[in-house]
């Protein structure tokens, strides 16, 4: 057991969890991979059950570990994700955020247009093609595409090739889906950003980057006047 002062034992399971980064790093382990058990950690570490678990709970909260009840404890794969969720409820009250929120989105749209231009994958851009051929399937079905639209968009993220991009663009996106679900109670709505969507990837699939763009640009200024009436 490590002899502290109560001021330093305060900084113990931060410490503790540092100690299980650098393990998983030395031992080269990924999305999926087992760490060893609570109980082998205590024996490692030198440290208390409880120091463990508080910094157990700090990587789980951080998203690097997922642990399983009675079924072990393992490295998660990385996201954005925990830090949105602990940011997003401040943001969703604050106006100048939500501003700025739109800007990044919007900005993360466009840059996506170049970039799945640039990477070409055949496959990735019929998966955007799929996505809204289901949103339509939903609009004749009188359902709301909320969904479906957000489908459409991370396709379109995933037709980038960048994992890393596709990860920051789909918990920003994923902000806005209170305001789809707004947004798609209007029927014509749900037909525009169809239609919206279907021009996109035709002007992808002719490598015209602008006009692309130029519509892209469109389909999201919706966003500004709901957030304005909101």
């Amino acid at each position: 057991m490590w002899d502290m002062d109560l001021a330093e034992k305060t900084t113990l399971p931060q410490i503790v969890s540092d100690r299980i980064k650098l393990y998983i790093v030395e031992h080269e382990l990924k999305a999926g991979d087992k760490l060893p058990s609570a109980n082998q950690l205590i024996d490692m570490l030198k440290v208390s059950r409880s120091v463990v678990r508080e910094a157990l709970k700090i990587l789980e909260t951080l998203g690097v570990l997922r642990i399983q009840a009675g079924g072990g404890i393992y490295l998660d794969a990385p996201s954005f994700k925990p830090f949105m969720d602990q940011v997003s409820f401040q943001w969703k009250h604050n106006e100048q955020r939500i501003k700025e929120l739109i800007d990044t989105r919007r900005a993360l749209e466009l840059c996506a247009i170049e970039m799945a231009i640039e990477h070409y994958d055949l496959h990735l851009l019929e998966q955007l093609e799929l996505a809204n051929k289901q949103m339509e399937h939903s609009i004749t079905k009188r359902k709301l595409p909320v969904e479906e639209d957000l489908a459409f968009h991370r396709a379109l993220f995933r037709a980038t090739g960048n994992q890393t991009f596709f990860e920051l663009s789909d918990v920003v996106g994923e902000f806005f889906n209170h305001i789809r679900e707004r947004h798609f109670v209007d029927i014509r709505n749900t037909i525009v950003s169809f239609e919206e969507h279907k021009q996109i990837v035709e002007q992808i699939r002719k490598k015209n980057v602008d006009e692309a763009k130029a519509i892209m640009r469109k389909h999201l200024s919706v966003l500004d006047v709901l957030i304005t009436n909101q």
